[in-house]
């Protein structure tokens, strides 16, 4: 089937100092185009939080109003920016070419020149032409294509498709529910394993001697579930599986390659994260997807984020079902996304990408006499009898997401209304509910940190996390509650991120063509003859009197970003002005390891003006204690904020030594009264104890359950100048809490940054960036 396509290959490329967008190889030949990227970090955080799950803890923090986008809008905008010029003109003479051949074209995307464009989202590019996003219709299946070392060979499978599926949950690092994970896999994909057309096998401990030992047999796809990463020190994507005692193993995308490359049988990996397996900014699974394909694995379906158990239900058997009746993958994935696209879970349909070498497709299903396609009763009965068998383990919140699927698919079916009414509550946190489990119970069958500064301990791992919704705010100056607001942390996603959380994506050095560049606060000039929305003139005016002229070349996305003030935030204590902006949500409990923080977390605002950087900071911490100003460089030891800053970091290495009189280490501790600051500066290529720094005006506020700070910090305090808009720094953020039994002794510290450990504090390659930009 791979004959139906015509490819059109396309790649992203620097080009001086912005990028270009060249077709390497089409129907219509090649052509080239500037390309800049149509939206800042704003907007992508924005945009992957919209479409993430809304079960994810940090998408609660949004007020619904506010995660209202427009993803046609945004798909526009990129389709736009990537098919202009020469580009597009091939591409429609490509279209009209593979139409009158009677097939399809099929656009390959090659992004391996500019790994700081992975995250985009470019699933979601929308072509306003053909009215439709290319990736919902297999007519035009948008694939991310890489080069193998090695071609593998072409693989003829009779059923069963067999899956080995591993489910990691280290007992260091944030619980993900195992036996959970593997009854909504199983309750979605039994109709399937019913049929004769899937074998799933689970492993039992997830360890890499048990995986070499599974693959003795043959599989055909990998599919993962768990925690992914990038090693800063070995600039390496890794998944963690676990050791025989059951602690964290991270491994890296090579060394799991080269055990996938003698299993001749496997041709695809599905990479999946839980909610909350994703631990740093950037995309988890990129580096470990590129890596398979490098190694000669075929295909790799990644997730750029977390998604929903409704999600994960709709795309686990929907991706199998159309697998197992013989299409392409290319063709799998776009009925896929087609059949999310119109589940409740809509806008989550992007979320999986198809990363595929140059070869043909992975593998092709031998039809069979009893290759029948399974009833639609088949598994609807699978959903029903894993959510009994749930509510009989008294696990609602395992059961529920089975419930309203079947709901969704067929209404009325038994009692599920009735169920999904007694459940709901129970999951929700509404008006508690008992539950009890029906009357027939069938169960589905299972089968075999810290500181760098003196006598600080250190840390080595990040938890990410989230807050389970709004806190009612506390003291004299707030005394009422308010939404929470959404994070600007691409990641963490995000620990999205999150989340972020989502998204929650490192983007690397956005360098642009300056006469395409689009800020994120205007939409790129459309190709189509529409009017492209524009920035009002008051507002561009009132960012350029406060922050200076716009950037001459496209800004940078960070981790971490700051929105200019076009209005100074006043110090004092009244944090209304602060209520409409969004925040990071800084929670990676890095000192110690374990337990995670469930009464510990922040979130961070930050706005800034030629002048100063505004931070605004709300902590939740049941017990305050108070720092000794007697002590300013050791503020971090009692319950304080604080923040790692340094000039731009891009070009420095994970193991650079500090800057000296360049990187600073900025700490604001509760006092009696307030607050107070205090600055650790750098010399000898370590931090150095500081003093007060009465140039930093600063105000706090107890709370119901802990507290808020805001400070106005000048720039010539941080050793800046006048910053400009676009200006990139390092940094971390970080909220420390005292013990309670002895005093002046650090119990916990969280950061926005999963890899700040006091192994890492003294090497700015390792902090995160914070990029100053126009709106928020």
């Amino acid at each position: 089937m791979a004959s139906d396509y015509l490819d059109f290959d396309i790649a992203i490329t620097r080009d001086g100092t912005g990028y270009a967008a060249n077709v390497l190889a089409s129907p219509a030949g090649e052509a080239s185009a500037p390309f800049a990227l149509p939206f800042g970090a704003a907007d992508l955080a924005q945009f992957m939080v919209a479409v993430g799950p809304p079960r994810v803890s940090s998408r609660r923090l949004v007020p619904a109003a506010s995660r209202v986008v427009d993803v046609k809008d945004y798909g526009s905008r990129l389709g736009r920016a990537l098919l202009s010029g020469d580009v597009d003109t091939a591409f429609r003479a490509s279209l009209a070419a593979a139409t009158s051949q009677g097939r399809d074209l099929r656009v390959r995307l090659r992004l391996d020149a500019v790994p700081e464009l992975d995250p985009v989202p470019w699933e979601y590019l929308y072509d306003t032409r053909l009215d439709r996003f290319l990736t919902l219709s297999k007519e035009t299946p948008l694939v991310r294509l890489m080069d193998s070392l090695e071609r593998p060979p072409v693989i003829t499978v009779e059923p069963p498709l067999r899956v080995l599926v591993m489910i990691s949950s280290p007992s260091d690092m944030p619980e993900l529910a195992v036996e959970r994970e593997e009854q909504l896999l199983r309750a979605t994909t039994g109709d399937l394993v019913k049929s004769g057309q899937l074998e799933l096998v689970v492993l039992e401990n997830a360890t890499l001697t048990e995986l070499q030992r599974a693959l003795l047999d043959e599989y055909h796809v990998f599919h993962f579930v768990g925690h992914g990463g990038f090693d800063q020190e070995s600039q390496e994507g890794v998944l963690v599986l676990e050791r025989e005692d059951g602690t964290a193993h991270r491994v890296s995308g090579s060394r799991l390659g080269t055990l996938l490359h003698d299993a001749r049988g496997l041709q695809l990996a599905v990479l999946n994260a839980c909610e909350g397996a994703r631990s740093s900014g950037r995309d988890a699974f990129s580096g470990v997807a590129q890596e398979f394909v490098r190694r000669g694995l075929p295909a790799v379906v990644a997730m750029q984020t977390e998604i929903s158990d409704r999600a994960a239900l709709v795309f686990t058997h929907e991706f199998y079902w159309f697998l197992t009746r013989g299409l392409p993958i290319d063709a799998a994935m776009c009925e896929v996304r087609k059949a999310m696209a119109i589940s409740d879970e809509a806008s989550e349909w992007g979320t999986a990408v198809l990363l595929r070498s140059g070869v043909d497709q992975p593998f092709s299903i031998k039809p069979t006499a009893a290759a029948a396609a399974p009833a639609r009763e088949g598994r609807w009965e699978s959903l029903y009898e894993g959510a009994q068998g749930a509510l009989a383990a008294n696990a609602p919140e395992t059961a529920l997401p089975m419930l309203e699927q079947l709901a969704s698919e067929r209404p009325g079916y038994q009692d599920v209304t009735e169920l999904i009414e007694r459940v709901r509550p129970a999951v929700t946190g509404e008006t508690p509910v008992a539950v009890a489990p029906p009357a027939v119970t069938a169960r589905v069958p299972a089968t075999a940190a810290g500181h760098a500064d003196v006598g600080q301990p250190p840390a080595d791992s990040g938890r990410p996390g989230g807050a389970d919704g709004d806190r009612p705010g506390g003291g004299s100056a707030i005394g009422r509650s308010r939404p929470r607001i959404w994070l600007r942390l691409i990641g963490g996603v995000v620990a999205l991120g999150a989340v972020l959380f989502m998204i929650l994506v490192f983007l690397e050095t956005l360098r642009g063509d300056p006469g395409d560049q689009v800020t994120p606060t205007a939409a790129a000039e459309p190709t189509d003859g529409s009017t492209a929305a524009s920035e009002p003139t008051a507002a561009v005016d009132a960012i350029a009197a406060a922050c200076g002229p716009a950037p001459a070349a496209p800004t940078a996305v960070g981790a971490l970003s700051a929105s200019c003030a076009t209005t100074a935030p006043r110090v004092d204590g009244d944090f209304a002005e602060w209520w409409e902006l969004p925040g990071v949500g800084v929670e990676n409990q890095v000192f110690p390891v374990s337990p995670p923080p469930a009464d510990f977390s922040s979130i961070w605002q930050a706005q800034w003006d030629r002048e100063a950087l505004y931070l605004h900071v709300e902590v939740t911490d049941p017990a305050i204690t108070e720092v000794d100003l007697g002590q300013p460089s050791q503020f971090w030891r009692g319950d304080s904020i604080s923040f790692e800053f340094g000039p731009d970091p891009r070009g420095l290495g994970a193991g650079d030594p500090v800057r000296n009189g360049l990187d600073r280490h900025v700490m604001i501790g509760v006092t009696a009264d307030g607050a107070a600051a205090a600055v650790n500066v750098t010399a000898r290529n370590t931090f150095q104890a500081g003093l007060l720094e009465p140039a930093m005006t600063t105000a706090a506020v107890r709370t119901a359950d802990g507290y808020e700070i805001e400070a106005r910090i000048p720039w010539v305090a941080l050793g800046v100048g006048s910053p400009s808009r676009g200006d990139v720094f390092a940094a971390n953020l970080n909220v420390s809490d005292a013990a309670v039994s002895r005093s002046w002794e650090l119990a916990r510290l969280i950061s926005s940054n999963p890899d700040r450990t006091g192994a890492n504090q003294p090497h700015p390659g390792t902090w995160q960036w914070l990029v100053l930009e126009d709106t928020a």
